[in-house]
């Protein structure tokens, strides 16, 4: 894909991605436009180089503003959070953390970045059957670590509920 095309259909994904990686320590309008300046050199890059470049540009981000706060710290003092219910965002994000890395990475890609199902199998490079079998199973483990820490919760939408703990104001504008 074309970095322009790429550029005018994933802008605001990108936006969003960076946004709740980088936990509010630099612009995320400004770490999206690096992320595209990364594929400058590519001559066809994908939705996963996008994410590479993302996850590079996090990674400086971080290696320029390490500070001795963790990330809930992080989270929980400088961040907002949509919240649908009473349950502490802080919790369900200790949850979410959790979870095995292949795991939290669906869930996040899916109901943070707001990525289609094709999508995210494109950027985790692994076939589409494959990220369903590995969604539904990040939704089971999620729901039972939830129900076990907040017996209260009954059958939540855990789309909703993931979305619900998503860090950051930004939101993917959707793609026709």
């Amino acid at each position: 894909m074309r970095l322009e095309l790429l550029a005018a259909r994933h802008r605001s994904l990108a936006v969003t991605a960076c946004e709740w990686r980088a936990i509010g320590l630099a612009d995320p309008d400004r770490m999206a436009d690096e992320a595209f300046d990364q594929l400058l050199s590519e001559s066809d890059p994908t939705l996963a180089d996008l994410y590479d470049a993302i996850d590079r540009v996090v990674q400086l981000t971080y290696e320029r503003h390490a500070a001795q706060l963790s990330i809930i710290e992080r989270l929980s003092n400088n961040m907002t959070f949509e919240r649908t219910s009473r349950r502490d965002p802080n919790v369900l994000l200790d949850i979410l953390s959790q979870l095995r890395n292949k795991h939290r990475e669906v869930l996040q890609l899916r109901y943070w970045d707001g990525l289609s199902d094709a999508e995210a199998s494109e950027v985790l490079r692994i076939d589409p059957a494959k990220l369903l079998e590995r969604r539904a199973k990040a939704e089971g483990k999620f729901l039972s670590r939830v129900r076990k820490n907040h017996p209260e919760v009954i059958a939540p939408d855990v789309p909703e509920l993931v979305a619900s703990i998503k860090p950051g104001q930004h939101r993917r504008e959707s793609v026709d």
